[in-house]
């Protein structure tokens, strides 16, 4: 069975308190699985200075996502590639910063402990990664929103 997280957008208030939150310096490799329309790589490229590394498997997502980057002039800092995000290295990851479920985070426990490097860190709205134990976490409150929602920071 292939399942697809459905496209829920991360709100646009919360991803600098995500990135802040992980501590995104410049010229760190942000990677997101599952990066929908590029709002936290655009957001780490253009206020946090670092490289963005997108994985989407919907390729409409993709295709304007690569437009906003190149209207936006980002280009040079934001790859976005339309592929499953199983298939994708890990490896040169500083960040993940994700939205994905308990669900699909379970799944991927496996690749993130083959191949991301020690000191990654990860940051994920909304869900815990099962089994794992966050170093720090927050409720933060998105606009629009009645009831505050978690953000989760791991380090591998």
């Amino acid at each position: 069975m292939n399942y697809t997280e459905p496209f829920i957008p991360t709100p646009e208030d919360i991803i600098p308190k995500m990135l802040s939150f992980a501590s995104v310096k410049a010229g760190e490799t942000v990677f997101d699985l599952g990066s929908g329309d590029g709002r936290i790589l655009i957001a780490a490229a253009r206020d946090f200075h670092a490289r963005g590394v997108g994985v989407e498997t919907r390729k409409r997502l993709v295709i304007a996502c690569r437009k906003k980057v190149n209207e936006m002039g980002l280009s040079g800092q934001v790859t976005i590639s339309c592929r499953s995000f199983k298939k994708v290295s890990l490896r040169k990851a500083d960040v993940l910063a994700l939205y994905l479920s308990s669900y699909v985070l379970n799944q991927l426990v496996p690749k993130f402990s083959s191949e991301l490097r020690s000191g990654t860190r990860i940051v994920n709205f909304d869900y815990e990664i099962p089994g794992w134990t966050p170093v720090r976490e927050m409720e933060v409150l998105p606009e629009g929103w009645k009831k505050p929602h978690p953000i989760y920071l791991y380090v591998t």
